[in-house]
């Protein structure tokens, strides 16, 4: 039997290649100046994205500049939305390396393909966390340049899910003659379906030219689709240059004042934009999130604690006080209401109660019957040790849509709970006047 033996140290890294204390498990990208490996510690075992330069780069020093660039950078930028920088190293041969932390997400190109647009809470989402992170790099002086899709990660969470940006390859970079058409590999120019009229004339650019790739993505976010398309770069570039933006009411229902935050981010010239994240930040949620108007909401705050006379409670004491907060949840989550506040003794319950008068009356009126409910369920599970106070109250209160579009308390007489839960004997409602 021939053995072939397999260099595991040739231009592509195969697995089981350390690079500094990163063992190399797969492949997960090829780009034009550089490899993307994902690994793990050789020690701790934690995972890590690893970009390793190609071999015919190693002595480009305008590409070299470039990577030492963006792991210079990635360190500087210290922020949750921002890819972190682990470790900078070299391999034996002189090529750079750079590690950083491994995202479990997929970019929102391919986020998009799955599971088409986002709703508009989602998407302002996105632009808060990529705004913030965004706007630390412009007061650092750091322009990204390459904002698109390819380039924001999402990553899911338990409840919805936060985004990164990654890939600063060319922030603040002067152009290397002859690799104008690099992709997002490390070494990126810019990609035609995201730049700004001016990055594509070669002009000066700064904070106003992340602010329209912004605009581009939040279109696109909006939509699934991108607002200039066309069979060829040039084609794109010339509408970038020359044609209006496609209006979103022409793919989705928007309301105007969207569609004017939008139109004067994608604006031809600069000084017609926004003049900086912020300002463009504060337009969007005037837009998406309308100023929360006083609506009245009832409240039940569940009171779980042992008597006074109580110096150590037992491990029966406090499963018996869990049991009854248990209780409770359960029966006003099967009941439909929603959580401001839990706690390690007390809950915090509401609901949204309707606007006209005589149908509010009676939405309190099922409001104390469910209450009485609750408190009952509540003691028959905490036992005879454990005390439950049971505090009401219904008022005028702020509501507006949560990340995920679900309705959110957010102020009003409701969240000021030393206000009505104070009092009280155990074992009985208490109605706040």
């Amino acid at each position: 039997m021939t053995r072939v033996e397999v260099s595991l140290y040739g231009d592509e890294l195969e697995p089981g290649a350390l690079v500094g204390p990163w063992v190399v498990e797969a492949r997960v990208h090829a780009g034009v100046t550089a490899w993307l490996y994902r690994a793990s510690h050789l020690s701790t075992r934690a995972p890590a994205a690893v970009k390793v330069l190609r071999a015919e780069y190693n002595h480009v020093s305008e590409v070299l500049r470039r990577f030492k660039q963006e792991a210079d950078t990635l360190q500087a930028l210290r922020h949750p939305n921002i890819v972190e920088v682990l470790e900078y190293g070299e391999l034996r041969d002189g090529r750079p390396w750079l590690a950083m932390e491994w995202l479990p997400g997929e970019s929102v190109d391919r986020w998009l393909a799955h599971r088409g647009p986002f709703s508009a809470a989602e998407a302002l989402t996105v632009m808060e966390e990529l705004g913030g992170a965004l706007h630390l790099a412009h007061r650092l002086g750091v322009l990204h340049r390459d904002l698109k899709a390819q380039n924001v990660m999402v990553l899911p969470r338990a409840e919805g899910f936060t985004v990164k940006l990654v890939d600063f390859g060319i922030a603040r970079v002067q152009v290397p003659e002859g690799l104008s058409s690099l992709t997002s590999a490390g070494a990126v120019l810019g990609t035609p379906v995201a730049m700004a009229p001016e990055q594509i004339r070669g002009q000066s650019v700064d904070s106003r030219t992340d602010l329209y790739s912004l605009g581009v993505l939040l279109y696109q976010l909006l939509t699934g689709r991108l607002p200039f398309e066309g069979p060829s770069a040039v084609e794109v570039e010339e509408q970038h240059l020359h044609a209006p933006p496609p209006r979103l009411g022409e793919r989705v229902h928007a309301p105007p004042a969207l569609e004017s935050v939008l139109r004067r981010c994608l604006a031809k010239r600069p000084d017609e934009r926004w003049h900086d994240v912020p300002a463009f930040l504060g337009a969007l949620r005037e837009a998406l999130v309308p100023a929360a108007s006083p609506s009245w909401a009832a409240g039940l705050y569940v009171d779980v604690r042992f008597p006074e006379s109580t110096e150590d409670p037992s491990d029966e004491d406090l499963d018996a006080r869990d049991a009854a907060l248990d209780a409770a949840r359960d029966t006003l989550e099967a009941a439909g209401w929603r959580f401001a506040l839990e706690g390690g003794n007390a809950l915090l319950a509401w609901r949204a109660l309707p606007e006209e008068s005589t149908a509010r009356a009676h939405a309190i009126e099922e409001t104390r019957a469910l209450a009485e409910q609750v408190l009952a369920r509540a003691r028959a599970a905490a036992g005879s040790a454990i005390q439950v106070r049971l505090h009401a109250h219904a008022a005028p209160s702020e509501v507006t849509p949560d990340a995920q579009g679900h309705p959110s308390l957010v102020g009003g007489e409701l969240l000021r709970l030393e206000r009505w839960t104070t009092g009280g004997a155990p074992g009985t409602v208490t109605w706040a006047t």
